[in-house]
């Protein structure tokens, strides 16, 4: 799921919600960081290697979680924050090097962020099945003042929008950290930028919680919002209890680089900043968004061109869709395809063609009838005769 090759996520979030919770979030998408986490010796082999883990790592973090800034369809902004994370764990596996073979940090960090994420993302993500059930819709637009008709659901739902935010006690604060950490360790710019992308992660999870449960929304048009059945909403205070103590699970005693206990510490410098970071993000999200008002129209507006292109992820999509039917299919597939039925199939085509008329122009030889076979013997024996007498 990593930029360029993460077009398919958003798209596959269609999918119906326990799979994007299962799947789509705690799974499969990070089947690529649990890859590189258990070929780790062999990247610290090739230190290049993990600065290019890096890079794609944090472009891919930096860019998701702008796009996930402007998304109304409230699975596609999960869609993004879900790349947007698992660009964290990579980060953290990219700044290790061989010297993270003895102390752990960023191994450790980004398995613990896998852990973590993998709760209150998949709440997040349940949350959005009981929302999108109770609204018949994934649009911000039909939604509204849900904390009054699913109180459940917008208590459960606080919690992992804590939680990816980075707020202590939340699990998500404790492994974010601990990314933080090992992302200074590695340079300060990294630091910076990780921490930047924090904040950003902090506000469109706001965005995205008064927009559904605070905005105002005078009316539903067919039927008033109701909190899920049980079957739908135990699974969520499941998940957010699991969240709010995940975090003080040792997590280094159980996964670590060389399979010693690596015994976690904050750095309160770090998590500090972390904190009023993400603070910060929340109280602007909360300026924003709290209640229905021009604020997001106006800077929309002010900054239009930027708003457009991140609605439209940049237009990657798009840039797919030319590459694919104008360069791969018309410039390239197209002459493949001519040539093909043309030449290929053309060249075969006359082989049988030369073959049925030679066939049909001799069958006569093999006739079945005396007469003519009698006849042609007769004019070859002559044949034989005359050029026997002329030679």
């Amino acid at each position: 799921a990593m930029f360029p090759l993460h077009i398919w996520l958003p798209d596959a979030m269609e999918g119906p919600t326990p799979v994007s919770a299962l799947i789509h979030a705690a799974t499969m998408v990070v089947a690529g960081v649990y890859l590189v986490a258990r070929l780790f010796p062999m990247y610290c082999a090739v230190p290049e290697v993990l600065e290019l883990i890096t890079w794609v790592g944090a472009i891919t973090a930096l860019y998701a979680a702008v796009v996930a800034c402007v998304q109304t369809d409230i699975k596609r902004v999960l869609a993004f924050s879900t790349i947007s994370q698992i660009a964290f764990m990579m980060v953290a596996l990219g700044v290790a090097s061989d010297v993270d073979l003895h102390t752990g940090l960023g191994y450790m960090a980004s398995m613990f962020h896998l852990f973590t994420h993998a709760m209150f993302k998949a709440l997040l993500f349940l949350g959005a099945g009981c929302i999108i059930h109770a609204v018949h819709s994934n649009e911000m637009s039909e939604m509204g003042n849900l904390r009054k008709y699913m109180p459940v659901t917008h208590i459960t739902f606080l919690i992992a929008c804590l939680a990816i935010a980075g707020i202590p006690p939340f699990s998500g604060f404790f492994s974010k950290d601990e990314i933080l950490t090992a992302a200074f360790e590695k340079s300060a710019f990294w630091g910076v930028w990780m921490t930047a992308v924090a904040g950003l992660t902090a506000f469109y999870m706001f965005r995205l919680y008064y927009r559904i449960f605070w905005w105002s929304k005078s009316s539903y048009e067919h039927h008033t919002p109701h909190e899920a059945p049980a079957a739908m909403y135990l699974p969520l205070v499941f998940l957010a209890l699991v969240t709010c103590v995940a975090g003080f699970i040792p997590f280094g005693e159980f996964v670590s680089v060389n399979g010693e206990a690596y015994h976690i510490h904050l750095d309160w410098s770090v998590a500090t900043t972390s904190i009023i970071v993400a603070v910060a993000a929340i109280a602007l999200a909360t300026w924003m968004y709290l209640s229905e008002n021009t604020k997001p129209k106006a800077l929309a507006d002010k900054f239009r061109a930027l708003h457009t292109a991140a609605y439209h992820r940049f237009y990657m999509d798009e840039l797919y869709m030319w590459v694919t039917h104008k360069v791969i299919f018309q410039r390239i597939c197209r002459p493949i395809a001519w040539f093909d039925r043309h030449i290929v199939d053309g060249t075969m085509n006359m082989l049988a063609t030369v073959t049925n008329g030679v066939s049909y122009g001799i069958r006569k030889l093999q006739s079945g009838y005396i007469q003519w076979y009698v006849w042609v013997f007769i004019m070859g024996a002559l044949l034989i005769a005359v050029l026997a007498m002329c030679f």
